[in-house]
């Protein structure tokens, strides 16, 4: 059962974990309407000059096509253009702000950017990168063919990671507009653009366009790598995202954006555009909104795939395996005992000793309630034959003749590890022959957790339903329980209700070993923090199904087999907040029907402020005796991912697995040298997972 609830714990994030342009021509046409739209950035550009031309037959500018000016957010839109065919965009004029500097109203210079293709409604951003192509290609035989448009864009692409024309770079100093970017791309592309602010600062260059100068230089070399400027934009990024005063917003970092690593391995590698370089792109931005979801979710640094499975909920879930549940059980337990000894006894006498024994489920313990003047208020102890107080304090009741509702104090509870609880609660009771629900408003603080159940106006309660057990007569069985209020621990907050509708016996359990009553199916609603010293580090908040279809049947008590083993299901339906504040809907499904095999399904959603969807789709199985782990992840850029983690082969080859685009085209692998798993690119740009 451990190992089976350890892999469970793993599955949902490893399942996570399981996470420009065409040929050649050149000229254009006026037989139909094109618009262009983009954004201007060095970061945004407001107020700029833009103008649209064509591109000659012969490769040269040809005639202005239409001119617009940008907004505030640096965005444009040129629009009804007659033509269609390759085209260049110019802009400028216009301020920005300088994101290393903080200066506001920077004179924007020219920056410019050509296309392919042109037809219908076309992106195209205009950065500094747009630039560095747009000198190549010009420099080119031939002038502005589509030959030369296509590799110029792909060169520069290759070597920053990003569609620098299709992808359409954000404000990276705005925290908003970064949670709400159309991609991660779109971030990374703006933190580039900021490194390039961030060169001129630190004195690698005298301004920008002597920075596009630079970068253009080490693209167009025989060799094309960032040979000279590529140490100067990553440590560009160090200053911007955590440098004494960083300038982006907090939810960037080295680790979040990969254009730190991107712009490492071109330093010394060779620029090699793919043959599919839109397929490229949409592999890397998968991979980036993969590490990002997973980055709200775990974790992780160094190590190999087992250390990508630590969630801050780990501890949260090892916490109540071993310690907060059973603590609570033993509580449960030794209070449940005295509430029912009282609702059992008729005609409650005062000033008179009663004493109880259960030999089945409280062996060598006997339980004394001692009633005062009038009878309707008691102290009570449970004491063990070595004598050992395991419970004391006082209880009240209503009624002496049919008590059904009171109040407790118990300042002594002792806990399974040997610690103290106590808890203070009403209680009511509603008694038939064979069935007593009871009801506490209170509170209770265990060494491990507090429980706070004290507001009936927001109807938080605790409630257990006992009934006569039908194989031990004298012994009542817990049937339903339901917790409504706040449960804090030191690595978790939980605040909403949980429902355990049926608890089923099981005769294979002894009581002596455990409650010998399972739920056969359990749903919590509300909100679950994990903490951090008490900081809330994420939020999840929606819906908890768990089934445990065998649960009258299964036996702990003997080995796990084929005909033996728990069969379980759970779902859960919400929201997942990191601390950063990224919100994403989140649909996680595990269940186990066959004999060591887990199936699950992980998706990841989120709505961004266009309303553009971006999601994460993960399908597999985990085999627990061979601790292999395969599956499948697609997302709504149509990319298929298929992976294999086999611990049972060397550390270097456990990790296998392809991305493909929509048409089946491979543009990914993934593998794990030295133990570390990462996804190679078609472009031979490579990134670890962890």
């Amino acid at each position: 059962m451990e190992q089976v609830y350890r892999s469970l714990k793993s599955i949902v994030v490893l399942a996570v974990l399981c996470s420009l342009l065409a040929a050649c021509g050149g000229g254009g046409s006026s037989s139909s309407s094109t618009t262009v739209n983009g954004v201007a950035s060095k970061g945004p550009i407001k107020d700029g000059v833009v103008e649209v031309y064509a591109v000659n037959a012969d490769g040269t500018r040809g005639k202005l096509l239409g001119t617009g000016t940008t907004g505030s957010d640096g965005t444009y839109k040129v629009q009804n253009l007659s033509y269609k065919g390759n085209l260049i965009v110019i802009v400028t004029g216009g301020t920005y702000f300088d994101e290393a500097t903080g200066t506001a109203g920077v004179p924007n210079t020219v920056l410019k950017a050509a296309l392919s293709g042109a037809t219908g409604s076309v992106n195209v951003a205009v950065t500094p990168l747009t630039d560095v192509a747009f000198k190549q290609m010009s420099s080119a035989a031939g002038g502005f063919t589509k030959a030369n448009i296509d590799h110029s864009n792909a060169v520069v692409s290759t070597a920053f990671g990003v569609n620098i024309i299709g992808t359409q770079p954000v404000d990276v100093t705005d925290a908003t507009k970064v949670a709400s970017a159309s991609s991660q791309t779109a971030v990374d592309y703006g933190v580039v653009l900021a490194a390039i602010s961030q060169m001129v600062k630190n004195g690698d260059a005298s301004d920008v366009k002597d920075a596009i100068a630079m970068i253009q230089a080490d693209l167009s070399a025989e060799t094309p790598k960032l040979s000279s400027t590529g140490g100067a934009l990553t440590q560009a990024i160090v200053a911007l995202t955590s440098g004494p005063d960083p300038m982006l917003a907090p939810t960037i970092t080295t680790e979040t954006t990969s254009m730190y690593d991107t712009i490492q391995h071109f330093t010394d590698s060779e620029v090699n555009p793919p043959a599919n370089p839109d397929g490229v792109a949409q592999a890397k931005a998968m991979v980036s909104d993969l590490r990002n979801t997973v980055l709200t979710v775990v974790d992780y640094h160094t190590g190999d795939v087992g250390n990508t499975l630590k969630t801050p909920f780990d501890t949260t879930a090892a916490e109540l395996q071993t310690t907060v549940g059973p603590e609570l059980s033993s509580v449960g337990d030794l209070v449940g005992w005295v509430v029912t000894a009282i609702g059992s006894t008729t005609g409650i006498t005062p000033g008179t000793t009663y004493n109880y024994t259960d030999p089945e489920k409280h062996p060598g313990q006997t339980l004394t309630i001692v009633t005062g003047s009038t009878g309707t208020t008691a102290t009570v102890s449970i004491v063990t034959d070595a004598s050992v107080t395991l419970l004391s304090g006082t209880i009240s009741v209503n009624d002496v003749n049919m008590p059904t509702s009171g109040s407790v104090n118990f300042t002594t509870l002792k806990t399974a590890s040997g610690g103290n609880a106590t808890m203070t609660a009403s209680y009511s009771a509603a008694v038939s022959d064979t069935t007593m629900a009871i009801t506490f408003r209170g509170k209770l603080t265990s060494p491990s957790a507090s429980f706070d159940f004290d507001d009936s106006a927001s109807n938080r309660k605790l409630t257990f339903t006992l009934t006569q057990n039908p194989t031990m007569p004298d012994s009542v069985m817990l049937t339903k329980a339901y917790f409504s209020g706040v449960a804090t621990s030191s690595t978790a907050r939980v605040t909403g209700s949980i429902n355990i509708p049926t608890l089923v016996w099981n005769s294979n359990i002894s009581p002596n070993e455990g409650n010998a009553t399972i739920p056969t199916q359990a749903t919590f609603s509300g909100k679950i923090e994990a903490l951090n010293q008490g900081a809330v580090t994420m939020t999840l908040q929606g819906t908890l199904t768990g089934t445990f279809s065998n649960a009258g049947s299964y036996n702990p008590t003997i080995a796990d087999g084929p005909g033996n083993f728990p069969q379980w299901s759970g779902t859960f339906n919400g929201s997942l907040v990191s601390g950063n504040g990224v919100n994403i809907s989140t649909m996680l499904k595990a269940s186990m029907s066959t004999y060591q095999v887990i199936n699950f399904e992980v998706k990841y959603t989120r709505t961004l402020a266009n309303d553009t969807t971006i999601w994460l789709d993960c399908n597999g199985t985990y085999n627990v005796f061979t601790e292999v782990t395969s599956g499948t992840i697609t997302n709504q850029a149509g990319l298929h991912g298929t992976f294999v983690n086999d611990k049972s082969k060397p550390t270097d080859s456990r990790f296998s697995g392809t991305i493909e685009t929509g048409g089946g085209a491979e543009v990914a692998t993934f593998s794990s040298p030295i133990g570390v798993p990462r996804v190679t690119y078609d472009d031979s740009y490579f990134e670890t997972l962890i």
